[in-house]
């Protein structure tokens, strides 16, 4: 053995035998503090695993199977049966699911469904659903702590009989938990920012400085963190609803007390409208999000275009210093023509200061305005000055 299969072998060990710590929600809502290994984990899940050999044999209602697992054969199945009877296992709950629910792996949000449990992974809430328990994990996250209370409360008082109202299933009694949260907890975010964003915008155009600006970035990067988290969670729903066999494999109790009851593709109300209800509230979220996000991006196109507009003014205001400035210097080369060192007859006569004075003067200033006018005209045929 190399010391790579060591190493792994090792490390699978390790996993094995590390523990969850994790929150146990009983059938009424009472809730214990636990520690259990996966193997424990899975050991719990599939407390209730020989009571579907009864289903197995009504789906292979031509095999003769055995309700003792330890007389149980494969090799009595042909290929297809086999294939079938693996499948059928296979969709329970493994060791490779829990990662989905453990704290120390980055998991991304989804809800698996099994023959014997639900596991849930939403906004920081990581769960596997039975029949008859909830188990909570990552008790310490403040997220946690806040659902517990939720879900204690809607597992108690959706567990009181009532005659005139059908009994809820514990676990839709629980997902019904953790959907409340996971909104409430969207929802909370959303009211935080949404208010503050308002508010930035409104003052924006009339504000325009450098830590509005700043702000306004800030409060965008937030909202995309919040869209991304709200569209996890519709994907999420949206997917459940878009797979019947899911929801009918989410009816654990049922499935527990009546193994020999096998649902249609169609009779799964319950589950649809509790995930729809839950949807809507979700696709709510999104749909502000997304035009609070657009509001934003048109706050951005108008402040752009003050800029620009900002910038067109001074560029204006240059352009003019400029003609100016040119207009000037065609003035001072008249100057400079003028003061060279050259006999000119016109200084002989009488009064010739006075004149040259006004000749000059004369000159400067219709070479000025001349020159300024023509290139007022130019600028504006040119499309480079606009009133």
């Amino acid at each position: 053995m190399t010391k790579t299969e060591n190493i792994a072998k090792k490390n699978t060990q390790f996993m094995k035998q590390m523990e969850l710590v994790c929150l146990e929600f009983d059938i009424v809502g009472n809730c214990t503090l636990r520690r259990l290994t996966r193997a424990e984990l899975l050991r719990e899940a599939r407390s209730s695993f020989r009571k579907d050999f009864d289903k197995l044999k009504l789906i292979y209602s031509e095999l003769s199977l055995e309700k003792n697992s330890n007389n149980f054969s494969l090799k009595s199945f042909n290929e297809k049966d086999k294939r079938g009877f693996l499948r059928f296992f296979r969709s329970s709950l493994q060791s490779r699911d829990i990662r989905q629910v453990d704290p120390a792996f980055s998991a991304k949000p989804a809800l698996w469904v099994r023959h014997n449990a639900i596991l849930v992974s939403l906004e920081q809430i990581r769960a596997v659903i039975l029949f008859n328990k909830l188990f909570l994990f990552d008790p310490d996250n403040p997220r946690i702590q806040r659902a517990v209370k939720l879900i204690s409360e809607r597992l108690e008082k959706s567990s009181e009989k009532d005659f005139d109202v059908p009994a809820i299933p514990y676990e839709f009694r629980a997902l019904e938990g953790i959907f409340v949260n996971v909104c409430m907890s969207l929802e909370k975010d959303f009211s935080s920012l949404e208010p503050t964003i308002l508010e930035n915008l409104d003052d924006l155009p009339t504000r325009l400085t450098s830590r509005q600006l700043e702000e306004l970035r800030s409060f965008k990067q937030r909202l995309s963190q919040f869209s991304a988290r709200s569209q996890d969670v519709q994907r999420v729903l949206q997917e459940v609803l878009e797979e019947d066999e899911n929801m009918i494999n989410m009816y654990l109790t049922e499935k527990n007390t009546f193994p020999k009851q096998v649902r249609t593709p169609v009779e799964h109300d319950e589950v649809e409208i509790l995930s729809e209800s839950y949807l809507q509230i979700v696709d709510h979220f999104t749909n502000r999000a997304e035009l609070l996000d657009n509001a934003i991006n048109d706050t951005e196109d108008l402040v752009t275009i003050r800029l620009d507009t900002i910038r067109n003014r001074i560029l204006f205001v240059e352009l003019t210093l400029n003609i100016i400035g040119l207009a000037f210097g065609a003035g001072s080369l008249v100057v400079g023509m003028f003061g060279m060192n050259m006999g000119i007859p016109i200084f002989k006569e009488e009064n010739s200061s006075t004149f040259f004075f006004l000749l000059c003067s004369f000159l400067i200033i219709g070479s000025i305005i001349s020159l300024y006018w023509w290139l007022f005209r130019w600028c504006r045929e040119k499309g480079l000055y606009s009133t």
